[in-house]
């Protein structure tokens, strides 16, 4: 279950909306995806869009994290297949507040687990440059408006 802030702080800032609006636009056949990406290229795409990041080379997934006292940010980003999959946590001090991928948060806001959200699919570094900064629009939102409560 979501803590009450979070969950008034995702409804807020219109996140299943946007995540719906992400994954429609990128609907597309897997078939068609870039599953052959680069890291590194993926790395500098996200360094270019103003984060710093690092790699998972075992468990294959870009992790962000931001430390604004007394909360901590992580966003792990998941590229498998050439779907774009992204998992937020939030501790404020040592405590969890939220975890978990867009889809379990957006099925814990709205109840409705027939109504899942495809993953969006990127056919090349571009699409997934501009997915990615849609996603992390989303994101500045939400720190900004959880760091304000």
């Amino acid at each position: 279950m979501l803590d009450k802030d979070i969950v008034f702080v995702l409804m807020n800032i219109k996140f299943i909306e946007r995540y719906k609006e992400i994954a429609k636009k990128y609907l597309f056949n897997a078939n068609e995806s870039f599953e052959n990406y680069d890291s590194d290229e993926v790395q500098s795409i996200i360094n270019d869009l103003g984060y710093e990041v690092s790699f998972n080379k075992k468990e294959k997934f870009f992790r962000i994290i931001e430390s604004y006292s007394p909360y901590r940010f992580q966003f792990n980003i998941s590229l498998k297949y050439g779907a774009a999959e992204f998992i937020w946590s939030v501790w404020k001090d040592s405590e969890l507040k939220m975890g978990g991928t867009w889809g379990i948060l957006k099925e814990q806001l709205d109840g409705l687990e027939n109504d899942k959200v495809r993953k969006p699919i990127f056919r090349n570094y571009e699409e997934l440059k501009e997915i990615l900064a849609d996603a992390f629009s989303i994101y500045e939102d939400f720190k900004r408006e959880y760091s304000a409560i």
